[in-house]
Formats: structure tokens, C-alpha cells, sequence
């Protein structure tokens, strides 16, 4: 998975003598392996035409041989039929001197080349995002799991040393579950008023769910972020009842969470968060404007460029369908010159004011026009002074 680390090793190629090749593609989860193979051909194709093309790669451009011999290892991605089975919603791939790497994604990318003396990050930024953190417990009676995850990943957290073994591994520890009644040890819960049946069973569940939070509690005493319960209907509001944690989101998951793998878990858990963290995180218009009155945001690159690239951008906000702006930046003068095409020195000054932005601590998010605090724009920040 794409991080911090892998966007500064991608970006100390800026500047470079030799070519820098990124590679954007949509790509499908299941069954079009071979569609996707063709238009990762299609693309590399394109690499080398750019590569070849001295008015776009201005610097050194190369002849179709050295070009060919270059892409040489991304080419040898074709002929790996397991990994062509096995992709998400976006491929990239970056070919540069002495490196290659691509990092499968859930990002749904633009089909695009880029053949300069740097790498094209942008579309990975929101990779990066550390916010939109949530949490997944998947409880059924015979298991406890326990996720932490984002928009883009999740990963599961080691909680054996704090949980028990499912149901059973708590109820067993009595020789009888009515015995439980009135006796509490080392942190157990007293019971009252239960009788046999079907009120035992919720009993047995009760203390089970009690000492599966009291164990999580442990961990998660100081988190504020908030956390899905996975889980069959009933059991839902048995633990949300007993629960001494904070964010328990309303909306849940419900089923039985035992046979499925974490991709799914994910896949199921961010459909459940993602309006909570659009409205979580919106900015709205009021604010923005408010943000422009005090000379705190603006919505023109002319000012947002410079910005950036100085390291003033706290939040860039970028229209995620708009692919490529070209231009050319002064850094003696700090302007910007737009370019109706690609020239020899142009640079994508969306992707500039986004590695700015990142390199300078900055947060960066990609989301469609009509989303933007100013839909005039495809391109609105907020300053930090």
C-alpha cells in the first residue's frame, strides 16, 4: 500500500537527468484480466512515444530502442498472469532509472502517461490521507476480530491477549452458568435477575460482550474514532448497550462476519462510513468565503501554485476528473504561466501545487467539481497565514 515513505522516494526523483515514468490506469476486480492487459500495453506504447519525442521529454529523449530497453520492466509485468488476476479499481506504475514499482489501489485512476524528469504523484495523495480513521469490530460468538482502517486500506489489530476466544471461552470457566449468579472475580461482571432458557443464553452473551469491551477498552481508552459493529441483528444493540466506548457509529454492518476475508470487511465498512466522513470533513461554501474575506483561501492557481510550492497550502482541494493543467512555474518571481498544450518545460501544475502541498505537511483531497467549496474552480486551498 502506497505511504509516506513511498511518496519520498518517488519525489527525490524531481529534477532528474533520466526519464520518469508514471502510468495511471482503471482497472477491473474480477474477470477482465485480459482487458486490463491490453490497455497496460496500450499505455506503454504511449511511454514510449513521449520518451521518444524530444519536444515532450526535452531533457534527454530517447531512441525507440533505449526506449523499449528502458520500460524493459514494466514490460515483464505483462507476462505475470497471477498478478493481472488479482487487481483492485487502479494500477500505477513507475519506471524511472534503476526503479520500477507499481502499488495496486481501490483508487479508480484516469488512463495516464507521464514522461518528464519527475513522477506524477498527484492522483496518489489521497493515499496518504491520515484522517477518515475508523474502526471495525467483527463479533460473533465463536470469534472476535478487531480492524483499523481508512478509505483506502484496513488492517487487522492483534487482540488475543486482551479478548476471549469467543463465547465459550468465557461461560466454560463456571462449571454452570447459574452459578454465575452473584459472584464476580478478577474483573467479572455480578449478574441479577436472569432466569433459565432463554434469558441464560442472553446472560452468557452479556458477559461474553462485557469482557470482550472491557479487554478492547484497555486498547482503545484514549481513541476517539468511530467504530462499526459487524455483526448478527441481534447482537448489535446487546454490545452498543454495554459498551463503555465512546464512537460507536449508528449505522453497523449486520451478518455474520466469520468467513469473510478483510478486503470484503473493508469493502463493506467503507460503505457504511463514507457519507459520515463527506459530512465530517466538508468544508462548506460559508466557510470558505469566510477563509477568503481574511485573505485565507483563494481559488486561483495563479495564487495557489506559489502557495503551495512555499509551503502556505494547509488544504488543497483538487477536481478529481480534471486529468492535466500545463504550464510553466518562476521560481524567481514566484508566477505561473499557462500552456494551452504540452511544451518542452511544462509541468502539470496540478500535480506541483499537490507534491508542494505534501512536501510542505500540507493535506491534499481529490473530489468531484460540483464538491469543491467553489465550483468556479478546479482548484480552491486553504492557507495557513
Amino acid at each position: 500500500m502506497f505511504n509516506q515513505k513511498h511518496f519520498t522516494l518517488l519525489n527525490n526523483f524531481q529534477n532528474s537527468d533520466t526519464p520518469c515514468v508514471s502510468i495511471y490506469l482503471p482497472t477491473y476486480r474480477y474477470g477482465s484480466a485480459q482487458e486490463d492487459r491490453i490497455r497496460y500495453k496500450n499505455a506503454l506504447a504511449e511511454a514510449i512515444v513521449q520518451l521518444t519525442d524530444g519536444s515532450v521529454f526535452y531533457k534527454n529523449e530517447l531512441n525507440k530502442k533505449d526506449a523499449i530497453t528502458f520500460l524493459a520492466p514494466a514490460f515483464d509485468l505483462l507476462e505475470n498472469d497471477d498478478f493481472w488476476n488479482h487487481l483492485s479499481d487502479g494500477l500505477a506504475v513507475f519506471i524511472g532509472k534503476d526503479h520500477f514499482s507499481y502499488f495496486v489501489t481501490p483508487l479508480e485512476f484516469p488512463e495516464f502517461v507521464h514522461a518528464h524528469d519527475h513522477f506524477y504523484l498527484r492522483h496518489m495523495m489521497p493515499m496518504l490521507n491520515k484522517n477518515n480513521k475508523f474502526f471495525v469490530l467483527a463479533l460473533s460468538q465463536n470469534e472476535v476480530r478487531f480492524f483499523e482502517g481508512n478509505e483506502m486500506s484496513i488492517t487487522p489489530v492483534i487482540i488475543q491477549d486482551l479478548v476471549p476466544n469467543g463465547k465459550e471461552a468465557v461461560v466454560n470457566v463456571e462449571d454452570n452458568s447459574k452459578n454465575l449468579q452473584g459472584h464476580s472475580s478478577g474483573g467479572t461482571v455480578i449478574f441479577h435477575g436472569y432466569g433459565g432458557g432463554k434469558d441464560d443464553k442472553n446472560e452468557e452473551l452479556i458477559k461474553y460482550f462485557r469482557e470482550v469491551d472491557n479487554g478492547l477498552m484497555e486498547m482503545l481508552h484514549d481513541e476517539t474514532a468511530p467504530m462499526i459493529i459487524y455483526s448478527v441483528d441481534y447482537q448489535i444493540p446487546i454490545y452498543q448497550d454495554i459498551s463503555k466506548y465512546s464512537n460507536i457509529n449508528n449505522n453497523h454492518i449486520t451478518g455474520n462476519p466469520e468467513s469473510d476475508d478483510p478486503v470484503l470487511i473493508h469493502e463493506r465498512a467503507w460503505s457504511v462510513m463514507k457519507d459520515y466522513f463527506v459530512e465530517e470533513n466538508k468544508v462548506t461554501r460559508e466557510e470558505f468565503n469566510q477563509n477568503l474575506v481574511d485573505g485565507k483561501a483563494s481559488f486561483s492557481l495563479h495564487e495557489i501554485v506559489p502557495a503551495a510550492i512555499q509551503g502556505k497550502v494547509e488544504t488543497l482541494f483538487l477536481d478529481k476528473n480534471e486529468e492535466v493543467i500545463w504550464g510553466e512555474y518562476d521560481e524567481k518571481e514566484h508566477t505561473i504561466q499557462f500552456h494551452e498544450k504540452r511544451q518542452a518545460k511544462s509541468i502539470c501544475l496540478l500535480n506541483k501545487s499537490a507534491v508542494s502541498t505534501i512536501d510542505n505537511g500540507g493535506k491534499v483531497t481529490s473530489r468531484l467539481r460540483e464538491e469543491l467549496p467553489r465550483v468556479v474552480s478546479h482548484t480552491n486551498a486553504i492557507f495557513r497565514y
